[in-house]
């Protein structure tokens, strides 16, 4: 499959769409950092919902992936990137630096896959479920 572009949020999201796999492109232009922020859950979800929309139309058949994992999983690597991009810009050991500059490299595409193919699967879905608890829980001792 090609790239392709949509608008959201007033800023443009490059995505490309495979059977098992959905990329978001979170480099320059695309950069996902101005578009989840002021709320990056909320962001990060609606993004979620749209890309695993489009998926389904396109291939006719569920996307077997937890929208809040997808959520979080987005969130969690823009957020990366943008700490790595911070480090970067401050003095640090030459060992830092080259390890957040391969990082970085690492969170310039977003691969969202379905277990068999993504590997790191599993991470971002029990941070799904951790992330999840921590609301409930702060949010019930609040009432």
């Amino acid at each position: 499959m090609r790239w392709q572009v949509i608008r959201f949020r007033g800023g443009w999201v490059r995505y490309r769409i495979e059977p098992q796999i959905i990329r978001i492109d979170n480099r320059g232009r695309y950069h996902l950092g101005k578009i989840l922020f002021p709320a990056p859950n909320r962001y990060s979800y609606e993004l979620a919902v749209l890309l695993k929309n489009k998926h389904q139309q396109q291939y006719k058949r569920p996307f077997y992936i937890k929208t809040a994992s997808i959520a979080t999983e987005i969130w969690g690597h823009t957020h990366l990137d943008l700490f790595y991009r911070f480090m970067l810009k401050i003095p640090i050991p030459k060992i830092l630096r080259r390890r957040y500059e391969e990082r970085l490299h690492n969170t310039s595409i977003i691969d969202i896959g379905v277990r068999a193919v993504d590997t790191n699967r599993i991470v971002w879905d029990i941070g799904n479920r951790i992330g999840g608890w921590l609301v409930f829980r702060s949010i019930k001792k609040r009432k």
